[in-house]
């Protein structure tokens, strides 16, 4: 051995590198990232920078709620007072987005051809925006009321009060990152992303998952999210708004139980979640537009049973979406069951394109697409039994209030088929 070497020589750091690795790996043990946690940071690296902090949102949204339950600003509306103050919202949440998507025309035509009228637009937007914002607060807490009631007229009360509180907010919800694998419909992760996401990082986000990590990715538009307070957008007519309310209230209701804890646990506990939120805000929704707007109830039924006329008939479009959709979803799932991933990505694509030359502005239609879409009952894009056997569940409970009283304890699919065979 030569005495002469210095202490820093290559032997001995290779030796005291090793160590030190060795001594890391005995530290961390199992956490020592595995191919899941890979391939997760891979796909969160392709939306980096463009995450939304739901904490921060729902905190601040709690603290708006708290001053609005001191203030109560809706306290002294009679009912009736309550239901026109809030068909003025959404009348004019109706104005505000025709007006936004007519100045969108004016500036993508020629911005410098007519700026009297885009002056008086941008004006007119304003002041619409400015009364919105004035009576926000107000119309969310009549329709949280008007929810409310008819959750404790259907029986969902805990310690005489329907719990959770109903809390919504009028909201641009975010966008929800989807990734599913190509060769079958699975929701193998999501991500909530801002709503101010471009389309064009959109676009890049979901080619890079499909490029970097051979997944299929969609970015979708949501009109709610369960947060607490619940998100909702205002640009909808008013029966969708109040079922909306109502199924993301169900949302906080089920994470109560086993069945909203594991929404998370498989796609189908996640397509259980979805259709039970479905069937109990349609219903609850359906009952407080009855009770407390029952013009716009009946104009809704009488427009749903007005019979075609002749000329009406004849210019019905033969191309149905609900149909197209359901016969394609049933193919994709044979094609995918064959192995035949590329055939089912290439059908996929020309589907997509016979729906947007029929007027369905379908911007991606893949893999995830469907995992999304067909986690919901009533959409075309399932072919889950699931959903089917959710709704005659429904059927055989003597309500609805009962109905997700039940279901809320279940845990797997074999708790709904156990039930079902129960109510035989």
């Amino acid at each position: 051995m030569n005495r002469e070497q210095p202490i820093d020589s290559p032997i001995r750091r290779y030796i005291a590198a090793g160590l030190m690795l060795g001594l890391a790996l005995l530290l961390l043990g199992g956490a020592m990232p595995g191919p899941r946690q890979v391939r997760n940071g891979l796909l969160a690296q392709q939306v980096a920078g463009y995450g939304f902090n739901l904490v921060t949102w729902e905190a601040e949204a709690l603290s708006q709620k708290l001053a609005d339950a001191l203030n109560a600003p809706a306290a002294e509306l009679s009912p009736a007072d309550g239901a026109a103050e809030v068909l003025a919202y959404v009348a004019r949440a109706r104005a505000l987005s025709a007006r936004g998507a007519e100045l969108s025309r004016l500036y993508s035509d020629d911005p410098e051809a007519d700026k009297a009228t885009i002056a008086s637009l941008e004006a007119e937007i304003a002041t619409l925006r400015s009364e919105q914002d004035a009576r926000r607060s107000q119309v969310e807490q009549i329709m949280e009321w008007q929810v409310r009631d008819e959750l404790a007229r259907a029986g969902l009360v805990t310690w005489g009060r329907v719990f959770p509180p109903v809390q919504f907010s009028f909201s641009e919800p975010p966008h929800k990152l989807v990734v599913s694998p190509r060769e079958r419909i699975d929701q193998l992760y999501y991500r909530m992303l801002t709503p101010a996401m471009s389309l064009t990082a959109i676009e890049e986000a979901e080619t890079g998952i499909r490029d970097e990590a051979g997944l299929s990715a969609y970015v979708a538009s949501i009109g709610g999210l369960g947060a607490y307070p619940t998100m909702v957008i205002d640009r909808a007519g008013l029966p969708w708004l109040l079922n909306t309310v109502a199924h993301e209230w169900t949302h906080n209701y089920l994470t109560l139980g086993p069945l909203g804890i594991r929404y998370s646990a498989g796609n189908d506990l996640t397509i259980m979640n979805e259709t039970v939120a479905e069937i109990v805000g349609d219903e609850i929704g359906a009952r407080a537009l009855a009770r407390y707007y029952p013009d716009v109830a009946a104009a809704q039924a009488a427009a749903a049973e007005k019979p075609a006329t002749q000329e009406e008939a004849a210019e019905e479009p033969v191309f149905d979406f609900n149909v197209e959709m359901r016969a394609t979803r049933l193919e994709v799932d044979r094609l995918l069951a064959a192995g035949e991933v590329d055939a089912a990505e290439a059908y996929m694509e020309t589907r997509r394109r016979e729906f947007v030359a029929n007027g369905y502005s379908l911007r991606v239609l893949n893999q995830a697409y469907f995992a999304f879409h067909g986690a919901y009952g009533s959409s075309p894009a399932s072919s889950s039994p699931l959903a089917v056997q959710l709704f005659q569940l429904r059927e055989q409970a003597p309500d609805v209030g009962a109905f997700l009283k039940q279901v809320r304890g279940f845990r797997s699919p074999d708790d709904l088929q156990a039930a079902l065979d129960a109510g035989e």
